[in-house]
């Protein structure tokens, strides 16, 4: 593996302050958070989250200061079907995977980008994944895929097949401090992916960062607050370029 399963560390989270300023509607079939400028043929974000999916607001104040820091439509799909985890305690990994598995969810988000392409005709279709969501956004980035750059924060569940068959722009973030992207693991991604000189890629890492900390960290804790922010400002940099 690339990155470790979701684990007991993917169910940690802070929440966080503010209210969310877009709207819940249907976006080609599926129920999904919406935030930004109405798009036509313009570039659009789709996040695809963690496992707390639409339930938790962070994700929607997530949603929307990438948009506002780029002025672009961001979307969050539910590819969770309303099933998303509400709070560790009910977290169980095996149920959630039985549910939500690649085996699952793949066909899910497929389905989803392929009729927001087809509805929407977006000139670019950028996605971001956090921790389980990372898989899918990585999956569709290799050649065929259905997305044209995308970026990762803290990955889970990633195999080393996902990166090997990487075909398009990829960031990943991480914090040193991760459980679930170990310096082992980091190691052996930065191998796969020195060898892929045809295709960009960048890895940044932030000191003492835990799984979680784009999404979910402790912002009173000044070095999780800068990693936080500094990886949404990154991956709207980094789609920019394309």
């Amino acid at each position: 593996m690339a990155s470790l399963p979701p684990s007991a560390c993917c169910a940690i989270k802070f929440d966080h302050e503010g209210e969310s300023v877009g709207s819940l509607k249907t976006v080609a079939g599926l129920h999904s958070y919406v935030t930004g400028e109405s798009f036509g043929n313009e570039k659009v974000i789709i996040i695809l989250s963690d496992i707390f999916g639409l339930a938790l607001k962070n994700n929607l104040l997530l949603a929307d200061y990438l948009s506002s820091l780029g002025s672009i439509q961001v979307i969050i799909p539910d590819i969770l079907g309303g099933d998303a985890v509400e709070s560790i305690e009910k977290f169980d990994r095996t149920t959630f995977f039985g549910a939500h598995g690649p085996h699952v969810t793949t066909p899910i988000v497929n389905e989803f980008l392929t009729k927001f392409r087809a509805e929407y005709k977006p000139s670019k279709l950028f996605g971001i994944g956090y921790c389980f969501g990372a898989y899918f956004t990585i999956e569709n980035l290799a050649e065929g895929g259905l997305l044209d750059a995308g970026a990762v924060a803290h990955p889970s569940m990633v195999s080393e097949v996902l990166v090997q068959n990487l075909a398009k722009p990829l960031l990943i973030s991480s914090g040193e401090a991760d459980a679930a992207f170990t310096p082992e693991l980091r190691e052996l991604t930065i191998k796969i992916l020195s060898e892929k000189k045809d295709v960009r890629w960048q890895l940044d890492l932030f000191q003492g960062a835990p799984h979680g900390y784009a999404v979910k960290g402790d912002l009173s804790q000044p070095n999780i607050k800068y990693a936080k922010e500094k990886t949404a400002a990154d991956q709207i940099y980094w789609f920019n370029q394309f």
